[in-house]
C-alpha cells in the first residue's frame, strides 16, 4: 500500500517534469500534479502500478489541457514563450529525475508548432526515452499508430536543434561576454556574437512592452537590444542559471526578478542564434520560483490524512 505523502515525494517531480515538456508552463504543469494526488488520494491503495497510472493520468490532463491552450495562444498578445525551467546553477545543473536528457529551450519553443498529441509523443520519446509500448499504453493508441505520430511531427522539427550544446564552461564565458555587452551598449561585440540568422522572441503578455513580432537578422536583433538596454537594462543585477540544459540569465530590479533571457548557441561556431526575452511579470516569476509543494496541498493533504 502506497500513501499520499509517499507517492508525492516518489513521483511528483518526474510528474512534474513530464507535465512541464508537454505544457510548456511550469504553472500549469504544478496545477495538474498537485489536483492528481488530490482527486487519487481516497482509492491510491487500490492502484495496482501507481507510477503507471499517475504517468497516463498526467499525460491525459496535459492533452486536455492543450487543446484549450491552443485557443487561447491564438488570442495571445505577440508571441507566447514557454515558461523557462530552472535547474540550478552553473556548477550543479539539477537533473530531473529519470530524464534521459534535458529538452532544450530552442525544442521547447519548437514543440510549440506541434498538434497535442505529436507533442506528446516526442516528448515521451525524445526527453524519457520511452518505448512505443509503453507510449501506446499511456495514450491509449496502438503502436503503429503512435510511431506514425512521432514520425509526422518529427518531420515539422529542425533535427538540429533538438539537442543544446554540453560545454556549460564555454556557454558561461560566451554568456558573459554578451550580456556584458548588452548592457555597455557595445554594438561591436554583439555583432560578433550574433548571425545574419540570428533570431529574437520577446514575450510581453502584453504586460510589458517588448517586440510584438520575431526580429531576424543581427542588425535588427542589435539594435532592439541597445534601444532596450538603454531604457531599462543597463542599470540591473542578474545572475546566469541552467534553465532547460541551457544558458539562462535573470535579470533583477531592486532585488526581484524583471526578465529573463535564454540563449541558443551554434555549438560549432560559438555564436548565437536564439534569444529569447522573456518579460511577462506572471512567466518570469513562475520560472525562478523555487518549486516546492503548495501551500494549498499541504492544507489538503493534512485535512485528508487526518480525517
Amino acid at each position: 500500500m502506497v500513501d499520499l505523502q509517499t507517492a508525492y515525494a516518489a513521483y511528483y517531480p518526474y510528474l512534474h517534469s513530464v507535465a512541464y515538456h508537454m505544457l510548456g508552463s511550469v504553472s500549469e504543469a504544478e496545477d495538474i500534479v498537485q489536483e492528481l494526488f488530490l482527486d487519487v488520494h481516497d482509492h491510491l491503495d487500490s492502484i495496482e502500478h501507481v507510477k503507471t497510472y499517475l504517468a497516463r493520468a498526467t499525460t491525459n490532463r496535459c492533452l486536455n489541457v492543450l487543446q484549450s491552450a491552443r485557443v487561447r495562444r491564438e488570442v495571445y498578445p505577440g508571441v507566447w514563450l514557454p515558461e523557462p525551467a530552472s535547474e540550478g546553477d552553473w556548477q550543479q545543473p539539477h537533473q530531473v529525475v529519470e530524464q534521459r536528457e534535458s529538452l532544450s529551450y530552442a525544442f521547447m519553443v519548437m514543440l510549440e508548432q506541434l498538434e497535442p498529441m505529436e507533442r506528446a509523443i516526442i516528448v515521451l520519446r525524445e526527453g524519457y526515452d520511452y518505448p512505443y509500448s509503453e507510449i501506446a499504453v499511456l495514450l491509449d493508441k496502438s503502436e503503429a499508430n503512435c510511431r506514425k505520430i512521432y514520425s509526422r511531427g518529427k518531420k515539422k522539427l529542425d533535427p538540429n536543434r533538438v539537442r543544446p550544446a554540453t560545454d556549460q564552461a564555454h556557454m558561461a564565458a560566451c554568456v558573459e561576454l554578451f550580456v556584458k555587452a548588452f548592457q555597455s551598449g557595445d554594438s561591436s561585440t554583439l555583432i560578433r556574437l550574433l548571425t545574419d540568422t540570428s533570431i529574437l522572441i520577446s514575450d510581453g503578455g502584453g504586460k510589458v512592452n517588448t517586440a510584438i513580432n520575431p526580429l531576424y537578422g543581427r542588425e535588427r536583433v542589435v539594435a532592439f537590444l541597445l534601444g532596450v538596454s538603454a531604457k531599462r537594462y543597463a542599470h540591473l543585477t542578474y545572475a546566469m542559471a541552467v534553465h532547460n540544459g541551457q544558458p539562462g540569465v535573470v535579470f533583477y530590479e531592486n532585488g526581484n526578478p524583471a526578465a529573463l533571457l535564454m540563449l541558443e548557441m551554434e555549438s560549432e561556431d560559438h555564436v548565437f542564434r536564439g534569444l529569447y526575452f522573456v518579460v511577462n511579470p506572471d512567466k518570469v516569476q513562475s520560472c525562478t520560483a523555487d518549486g516546492r509543494i503548495s501551500e494549498e496541498l499541504a492544507r489538503s493533504m493534512n485535512r485528508r490524512l487526518n480525517g
